[in-house]
């Protein structure tokens, strides 16, 4: 059977920040699956205070009270999360429909990548043992264009402060569609056009992915 696989955003207008606690771990002491859900809609609903409503009423100035409800969902897992580890949830508005609307995340780790001290034994060893006492320019890291490309944001361990760089691992990418249903009745109801303007879909029915 083959895999969900859902495609990235070239970018993501919504950073929500999140440590793994130990209350997120499975028996394996890994990110529960089941957490990342819970994760997720957390970062979902702050993107959505952020621009004026809730689940709970979608179209706060209106005379109608229309909450949001998960329609369906998709969910790839791609990489482990460990506790303490330092969560970077990204979302978007990536679809629209009549009804309601599909909201993309991504959820990444900052991964450090080598260390200053490993490469300042590296170099000393690597300067006794050439006779011209020449340093060697591979291990620069002033000119190494692939030292240091991304410098940690936020990040206070010893393992982050020591890297000579860091890169970015993803653990899961979510896919979820949201259904605009009536408090009253219980239908689905019609979004006004002014709602897709607040959230960036106004002009597009679909975003692109990578």
């Amino acid at each position: 059977m083959p895999r969900v696989n859902i495609q990235q955003l070239n970018n993501y207008a919504h950073l929500f920040k999140r440590q793994v606690r130990v209350s997120d771990l499975n028996y394996n002491s890994h990110l529960d699956h089941s957490n990342i859900l819970k994760i997720v809609h957390d970062a979902r609903i702050e993107l959505f205070r952020e621009l004026g409503f809730s689940e709970k009423n979608l179209l706060p100035k209106s005379n109608k009270l229309v909450h949001g409800v998960v329609g369906d969902l998709q969910a790839q897992y791609l990489n482990e999360g460990e506790l303490f580890e330092e969560l970077l949830i990204e979302t978007d508005f990536i679809e629209r429909s009549r009804c309601g609307f599909r909201i993309a995340h991504r959820i990444k780790s900052l991964k450090p990548f080598g260390s200053l001290d490993q490469y300042n034994n590296n170099n000393n060893n690597n300067n006794k043992n050439n006779s011209n006492n020449k340093p060697n320019s591979s291990y620069n890291i002033n000119n190494n264009n692939n030292i240091g490309i991304n410098k940690p944001i936020g990040e206070n361990n010893n393992e982050q402060q020591n890297a000579a760089g860091t890169t970015f691992k993803n653990i899961a990418l979510i896919e979820i569609g949201i259904v605009a249903i009536s408090s009253i009745d219980h239908q689905p109801v019609e979004l006004p056009d002014s709602f897709f303007k607040t959230v960036g879909l106004n002009f597009q029915i679909t975003k692109i992915k990578l």
